[in-house]
């Protein structure tokens, strides 16, 4: 979890470690100007007591009126900070490789290797859950800040260092890691979210970057699992751009190799005007995270999508060619669709209950979760479409932001046709539980493949609009404008 200032005495607080302050809902505590509060910021705001939870068996009721109270203060000045009762949280981090939740207080140090020889690079026995992917990776060792000593010496040769790792995984995490975007993307088997990922990724460092005039690069040394970013290269892009081969389907979770889910680490660097108008570097690490389709369908499979809680941002790809309304407008050859009817549906459905479980979430309450509903293929109903109206027929505006007029068009046009393909229950589902939310139609190839013999179409990839829901993502989180 990422250490975070208070607005009002600019002391940096680790969110482990804030207080309480009462509320004064049994009528004995009363409210007085609080002498540290005083000392830090000069105010004479009065207020009810605050409290340190450590002090308390049951931390988050008042020593002095054993009121209940879930507002959080800063311990250096007893401002309130946020109320937890409300479901409110400090900005947290999940590890991009196991997803543990991160606290920066316990986070591992990983040697460098730059004391007197002793360490040398080695396999990590904490990554055998990972798969056989990062088990043979070999690193430094990784070890717990030492209180007794300067925490960042490796107590193995006594060589400093700053990398830091997961204290679960032992993995070392990429610069500026804490100023994260984690978007996971989550689909139905044959919805194209390998394919997508891939074209996106590319198109994230090529021409979305040069339209933005972004400076984006793999941020880590093994992308997606991968030995490097010349395997990377070789398996995905270069098989997918150059072979043109299709992916196979991606592997089930806990089957073959694919113990965990392996994560693609962008870096997103541009130059932005300060208060003062003068230009500064923003630096965001983009996380995307595939998963195979099969855990979309089944809620006991879905819960092996451990990183869905913590995400930023979800994108769920969804097959048109699953829907028969769509399926009735088009003539597909054989090898196109390879899912149920249902299977959208049945998606949502399961990652819906997945969310609202693991977040807690009361009755009647959307997920806040930002999500993006993907529509993929949308190439092959380019006959169907209004070529004069359909924002789906022509290119995103090339303008260095999101642009929310041809966002809020694109999203009305897929919306229509949802009802269009009899395909209602859909928008139902995403209105009634998602609280931020909006539909996209991309296409990651551009034109229909060969689906028996598994080859991209001879013209080669073409992408139509495959940055739009990142792109919106990305403006949710700051990390791009919105126009």
């Amino acid at each position: 979890m990422a250490t975070a200032v208070c607005p009002f005495c600019y002391q940096r607080i680790d969110p482990s470690e804030l207080w309480y302050q009462c509320l004064g809902r049994n009528g004995k505590c009363n409210k007085a100007v609080d002498p540290e509060r005083q000392r830090l910021t000069k105010s004479m705001l009065e207020t009810f007591p605050s409290f340190a939870s450590k002090r308390l068996v049951k931390s988050d009721v008042c020593p002095w009126c054993q009121g209940k109270t879930g507002m959080r203060a800063c311990p250096s000045c007893h401002i309130a900070v946020f109320d937890s009762s409300t479901g409110q949280a400090l900005p947290r981090t999940a590890c991009y490789y196991c997803s543990t939740s991160l606290k920066l207080s316990e986070m591992w140090y990983q040697c460098k290797g730059l004391g007197d020889g002793t360490c040398k690079e080695a396999a990590d026995p904490a990554r055998k859950r990972l798969g056989s992917t990062y088990i043979a990776m070999k690193t430094f060792p990784s070890f717990a800040p030492v209180q007794e000593v300067s925490s960042s010496s490796c107590p193995s040769c006594g060589g400093e260092t700053n990398l830091r790792a997961c204290p679960a995984c032992h993995t070392a995490l990429p610069v500026h890691f804490r100023d994260s975007a984690i978007f996971c993307l989550v689909g139905s088997r044959g919805s194209g979210k390998t394919v997508l990922m891939t074209v996106l990724a590319k198109e994230l460092r090529g021409a979305i970057g040069r339209r933005f005039q972004a400076d984006v690069s793999l941020a880590t040394d093994n992308p997606e699992g991968l030995a490097g970013e010349s395997e990377y290269k070789a398996k995905r892009e270069n098989a997918l751009y150059k072979d043109g081969e299709l992916p196979p389907p991606t592997e089930l979770l806990g089957t073959g190799a694919r113990q965990h889910s392996a994560s693609l680490l962008l870096r997103w660097r541009r130059e932005t005007p300060d208060s003062a108008g003068q230009p500064t570097t923003a630096s965001t690490i983009l996380s995307f995270v595939d998963s195979a389709g099969e855990q979309g369908n089944f809620l006991t499979a879905a819960f092996a999508l451990d990183y869905l809680e913590v995400c930023g941002g979800i994108i769920v790809v969804l097959d048109p060619f699953a829907l028969p309304g769509a399926r009735a407008t088009l003539s597909l050859p054989s090898g196109a669709v390879n899912v149920d009817d249902g299977a959208p549906l049945d998606v949502l459905r399961t990652i819906t209950e997945k969310l609202q479980i693991e977040l807690a979430l009361p009755e009647g309450r959307k997920i806040a979760i930002p999500t993006a509903v993907v529509f993929t293929k949308i190439d092959a109903f380019f006959t169907e479409l209004d070529r004069l109206h359909s924002p789906l027929m022509t290119a995103a505006p090339d303008q260095p932001s999101y642009s929310e007029e041809d966002g809020q068009r694109v999203h009305e046009n897929v919306r229509s046709l949802l009802y269009r393909w009899d395909a209602q229950d859909i928008d139902a589902h995403i209105r009634m539980n998602y609280a931020d939310y909006r539909y996209f139609g991309v296409s990651a190839l551009g034109a229909e493949p060969d689906y028996q013999n598994h080859k991209v179409d001879p013209g080669g990839i073409r992408p139509h609009r495959v940055g739009d829901p990142v792109l919106w993502l990305l403006s949710k989180e700051g990390a791009v404008e919105r126009a």
